[in-house]
This record gives C-alpha cells, structure tokens and sequence, in this order.
C-alpha cells in the first residue's frame, strides 16, 4: 500500500496534524528558554548573596565558611572568585579558619579551569 498526499483531504487531515504539533514544539522550546532564563537570573542573585554575606562584618565565621564554601557552584564566577579568595584582609575570632576555607575554594576552582 502507498501513500500519497495527492488530494486535499489528505493535506488537511496531514495539516491538522502537524500544525498543532509545531506549535506545541514551538511552545516547549520558548518555555524552555525562558525558564532556563530566569534559573540563570536566580543563580546571580544567589551568588551575590553570598558575596554580601562575605563581606557583611559581624556574623559567624562558621556561616562564612559555609557562604565560601558555596561559592565552589559557581564556577562561571571563577575569576573574580578566585582573587577575591586569595586577596581578602581577614580579621577576627577564628580568621585563620575562614582565611583557610576561603584559600580552599580558591584552589577547588583553579583545579576545575
């Protein structure tokens, strides 16, 4: 048996198939765009969150140790990661172990260039 599109009902019926079906693909793909969009604008705002934190005086050096931490998921940051790592003036109770966990991220990205 061969099919053909030779008459118009055979378009149509094809048409009324496949319009809708591109326009479904096309939906997915604006959804998909604008969602990875917004995850994107939602991992910045994170990232200079932890910053703020960082540089915030007062607070925990264990939640600056973990904030320091945390900036190992963000590698597209790196650099500025990096030199701010290595060059950052640490003073206080317990600096040697926020200075130390700052030197770690430091290094866990320069392994991952």
């Amino acid at each position: 048996m061969v099919m053909g599109l030779t008459g118009a009902e055979e378009w149509i019926a094809w048409g009324g198939i496949v319009v809708p079906l591109m326009a479904l693909a096309y939906s997915a793909v604006t959804y998909s765009l604008a969602k990875r969009q917004e995850v994107h604008h939602q991992q910045y705002q994170r990232f200079f969150q932890i910053m703020d934190h960082l540089g915030q005086q007062g607070g925990s050096i264990a939640s600056k140790m973990a904030a320091a931490y945390e900036l190992r998921k963000y590698p597209e940051y790196s650099e500025v990661i990096i030199n701010i790592c290595e060059k950052a003036d640490i003073r206080g109770a317990a600096s040697d172990m926020l200075r130390e966990e700052m030197l770690a991220t430091a290094e866990h990205l320069k392994a991952r260039r």
